[in-house]
């Protein structure tokens, strides 16, 4: 497979549309057209992980941290960050991350620590982002109208909740009068023709509408096609970072232990107390102190994120919640297997794919 083909099912799951404005995610070294003969799963781009690739043959990195994360104005080879640009140029190795994106996701960080965690109907803590949704009509003769329904199906439209292919059909006459030049499918030139046809509507999401349009286009039988695209006021699906909701009754204690299970943590920093049954939580991989009021406010007892700060502990007992600071690696590590079984089932098994754990980049307590 091309990189540009694994790439492409990765954003199916992970759209670029939920790349937060502020973020660097996507293909950042390499070429789209590289074959592909081995994927590295990593949560960062390091000098160790650069080696094992290199060493196992496997010429693409899918990280979750971008390694190019801000401009860079020179590549310094004697520096460690222009000796891996080096290495990874020289051996042809596609670097690719998946960041906010994969935060946002369905099945991204937060669902997965919701799902670690037992949360029961978990909703999104702190929205970011909405579909910004259309309707396509497109006017079809009745002989080509499956035709178009299987174009719209390919390409992602008609997607309403946990619904797929959802579209409305009407039938009605379409007149046209083919005019000396044109090359019509129906018709005879300057004589007013009449065809009985189907309007389909349907909803797109806008960032796949030019997809749409292009099948429709080469699926239509006419020369011209008669199609019309409304904006609508309605969104479609939510995005944000986050979870919150209920757990089975526990205590703090418990909790905390629990935590250090899910994240295979040693140890952990717990800010703040509870004495009462926990049966609320909210949870967000990375940094989440910026969501610790929504926390509060959705009524979490406690709280679990990464890189807690001083100030941020003072907020959360302000706040009267509980802080578990799992650490940004502790929180985000997670979702590194499900890469691997996503990737697997893209592959079909054919490439060769392993998740690698750099030890020499974590953190250790003496």
């Amino acid at each position: 497979m091309k990189a540009s083909e694994i790439i492409s099912k990765i954003e199916k799951w992970t759209p670029e549309g939920l790349v937060d404005s502020w973020d660097n995610t996507g293909l950042q070294i390499g070429s789209p057209d590289q074959k592909i003969n081995g994927i590295l799963i990593s949560m960062d781009i390091t000098d160790s992980v650069v080696k094992k690739a290199i060493e196992q043959d496997m010429n693409m990195i899918i990280t979750h941290h971008p390694f190019i994360f801000k401009p860079m104005d020179r590549f310094v080879f004697n520096g460690y960050r222009g000796n891996i640009i080096r290495s990874v140029i020289m051996n042809e190795i596609v670097i690719y991350n998946a960041h906010t994106n994969l935060d946002l996701a369905e099945g991204g960080i937060n669902d997965r620590l919701a799902q670690l965690f037992g949360m029961r109907e978990p909703k999104v803590l702190s929205y970011s982002k909405s579909e910004e949704l259309v309707k396509v009509a497109v006017y079809v003769p009745k002989t080509h109208e499956k035709n178009i329904l299987d174009a719209l199906s390919a390409s992602g439209a008609g997607h309403m909740g946990e619904y797929s292919d959802c579209s409305f059909s009407v039938d009605g006459t379409g007149r046209f009068r083919p005019l000396e030049g044109s090359n019509p499918y129906l018709g005879i030139t300057d004589v007013l023709e009449s065809v009985t046809e189907s309007r389909i509507e349907t909803i797109v999401n806008r960032e796949y509408l030019q997809n749409t349009l292009d099948l429709i286009q080469k699926e239509h039988p006419y020369e011209e096609v008669a199609l019309d695209v409304y904006p609508l006021l309605n969104k479609g699906k939510t995005y944000g970072y986050g979870r919150v909701g209920e757990i089975e009754g526990t205590t703090l204690n418990e909790l905390a232990n629990m935590t250090k299970k899910v994240l295979q943590l040693d140890s952990l920093r717990v800010y703040g107390s509870c004495e009462s049954k926990i049966e609320k939580i909210a949870v967000c991989g990375g940094t989440g102190a910026d969501f610790i009021r929504e926390a509060a406010q959705k009524d979490a007892k406690v709280y679990i994120t990464g890189d807690i700060k001083y100030h941020d502990a003072q907020l959360a007992y302000e706040e009267g919640i509980v802080l578990i600071d799992g650490t940004h690696y502790g929180t985000e590590r997670i979702i590194l297997p499900v890469i691997e079984e996503k990737l697997i089932e893209y592959t079909e098994g054919k490439i060769k794919i392993e998740v690698y754990e750099d030890s020499s980049f974590n953190f250790e307590c003496y």
